[in-house]
């Protein structure tokens, strides 16, 4: 039986899910925009990378934990230099930080806590138990 992550994980996959599509648009206009390629791929390697790690974020995965953290930041450094560039075209990305930023915040709460350390205690049972058979 596997236990259900908390519900703020689930909201993080779903931000997570939100802020890829935002970052995935902002590389576009960026691109489109002509002047700023470095920027624009770099919203767009984020934005594909935060798909495949949601999945593991819905699963409760430490290790996808630490890969949304690192997105996530890599996520506001972006923003950071989008605003530097593009000034206006930027409000995709600025909303995608102000997602990620609120995300980082629910990923590391306590129930958030509990319900990785819960998952991860799961999984080395089933793991042992399949290992005794």
């Amino acid at each position: 039986m596997r236990a259900r992550p908390a519900g703020g994980v689930v909201l993080v996959g779903v931000l997570a899910w939100i802020s890829g599509i935002l970052q995935l648009f902002a590389g576009v206009l960026m691109l489109v925009a002509g002047d700023h390629p470095l920027t624009g791929w770099t919203h767009l390697l984020v934005g594909l990378v935060t798909f495949p790690v949601c999945l593991g974020i819905f699963r409760a995965r430490a290790s996808a934990r630490v890969v949304v953290t690192l997105v996530f930041a890599v996520e506001i450094a972006a923003v950071v230099f989008s605003l530097i560039d593009l000034r206006l075209l930027a409000t995709p990305a600025i909303t995608s930080a102000v997602l990620a930023v609120f995300g980082l915040a629910l990923l590391y709460t306590p129930s958030a806590n509990a319900s990785f350390r819960r998952a991860t205690l799961e999984r080395r049972r089933a793991k042992a138990a399949e290992a005794a058979l």
